[in-house]
């Protein structure tokens, strides 16, 4: 058993997810680079550790009859989710690799007799088959095992879309993320950019969303000359529909309230002719993320449009003058759900009282904002979630408050399935990108 086994740092990876709260996604990248993996043991471990933590409740409906009583670590039921999770859902693994692999690991980490207990557990599997879902009685705690996603979230989905629509988010939550990029335009365009790229990436396609973007089923994309050259930058497509929602112009004066890590500052930034007075403000609550959007806009050559401060964006109406930005983006902190199929640990994590919380927050950035917004300025408010709670809801709380807004359709560049219109909402199910919300917002008079 060499230490930079991928089942073994599977376990080290989940662990640290499970009990430690670090994010997947960090955690996995940072182990990747810090062992030597050659390209099957790379996609084995990427594999498992996105695997076990999206099937986390299924896994463990699997392993409920077999471990019973038994009080086991923390570790050893990670280790126990990975051995049945590549038995379940990895065709192409042998039981024997598995079982060999599992044992060596319970022994290494904890002792021989552990060791004969996790071969007992799944050779006990093996033998007698898993429990089958029609034992679960209730039809929601079903489709919650089954789609290994927590019943206060089925529940709520099916109360907002219906159980058909519930049921083809669930479908595909669990499938694996594909890969997207926006081409900087002030670089190249779409059809240079695929043509240069085509021969590295394997399947990149054009996005099926918007103009700027390309997807790819996998790979590196952060890895190449032309990235490192500021031709693209890395985004969901969904998330690529916000700027052309803000209508732009290149002499526009723009707000991005809550911008970090930069992508749709950058976007914004696109847009905008600085030679013209063309700039966007961004604004992050901690400082070492306010450099990081000016790192990503130092990349892709358009620092002279961005201008990046540290600041909380509640407390914009207290540091800037009425009337000061054209358009302003409220790219709100939210819960994330729409982000599940990336970071699936979300959904063990919220809860529906997280939502309701969130909105509070979330008003009172739009309260802060709308006085800086001219008269015929637009505000975008969007999120990354799927809740009526944190998106139309709020935008219903915030027009309540404020009637010289107005709501309006949101402008997109090709058209699109429309969910909640005149906002646009985006299910993961829509297009195979991460669910998100959008909202233009106009101001039509000067606040009484």
């Amino acid at each position: 058993m060499t230490p930079n086994n991928p089942r073994n740092l599977a376990v080290t990876v989940l662990s640290k997810v499970s009990g430690q709260g670090s994010y997947s996604n960090l955690t996995l990248d940072a182990t990747i680079r810090e062992n030597q993996l050659s390209d099957r043991d790379r996609n084995l471990l990427t594999t498992i550790v996105y695997g076990v933590i999206q099937r986390q409740l299924t896994l463990d409906f699997y392993l409920a009859p077999f471990v019973g009583q038994k009080k086991l670590q923390a570790w050893v039921t990670v280790l126990l989710r990975t051995a049945v999770y590549q038995m379940v859902y990895l065709d192409k693994v042998p039981n024997r690799a598995i079982f060999f692999d599992t044992t060596e690991i319970a022994k290494k980490r904890g002792h021989v007799g552990l060791a004969k207990l996790v071969t007992g557990v799944l050779r006990s599997i093996e033998r007698q088959g898993l429990p089958s879902f029609e034992s679960i009685s209730d039809p929601l705690e079903r489709l919650s095992i089954e789609s290994s996603t927590p019943t206060w979230l089925v529940s709520e989905l099916e109360n907002q879309l219906g159980l058909e629509k519930t049921r083809a988010i669930l479908d595909v939550i669990n499938q694996p993320a594909h890969a997207s990029l926006r081409v900087n335009t002030t670089r190249t365009d779409a059809p240079q950019l695929l043509a240069q790229l085509a021969p590295e990436i394997e399947d990149i396609a054009p996005s099926a969303l918007t103009p700027v973007g390309l997807v790819a089923p996998g790979g590196h994309l952060a890895g190449t000359p032309e990235f490192a050259a500021g031709e693209y930058t890395m985004q969901d497509e969904s998330s690529m529909l916000v700027a052309p929602s803000l209508q732009l112009q290149p002499n526009d004066r723009v707000l991005d309230a809550c911008a970090a890590p930069g992508g749709k500052t950058t976007h914004i930034a696109q847009y905008l002719d600085p030679q013209q007075g063309g700039q966007v403000t961004a604004l992050d609550l901690h400082p070492h993320k306010v450099n990081l959007i000016m790192q990503n806009a130092t990349r892709l050559g358009l620092a002279d449009r961005v201008t990046a401060q540290a600041m909380d964006a509640r407390q914009v109406a207290e540091t800037f003058d009425a009337e000061s930005f054209d358009k302003i983006l409220v790219d709100a902190p939210c819960s994330g759900l729409g982000l599940i199929r990336r970071k699936p640990e979300i959904k063990y994590e919220k809860q529906l009282a997280d939502s309701l919380n969130l909105q509070k927050i979330q008003l009172a950035i739009l309260d802060s904002v709308a006085p800086t917004l001219k008269v015929g300025g637009l505000l975008t408010y969007s999120t990354c979630t799927m809740l009526t709670q944190e998106n139309q809801d709020v935008v219903a709380a915030f027009l309540a408050e404020h009637p010289d807004f107005k709501q309006i359709e949101v402008e997109t560049q090709q058209p699109l399935t429309t969910h909640n219109a005149p906002a646009l909402q985006i299910y993961p199910d829509d297009y195979g990108t991460d669910g998100f919300f959008i909202a233009t917002l106009k101001k039509t008079t000067q606040e009484g």
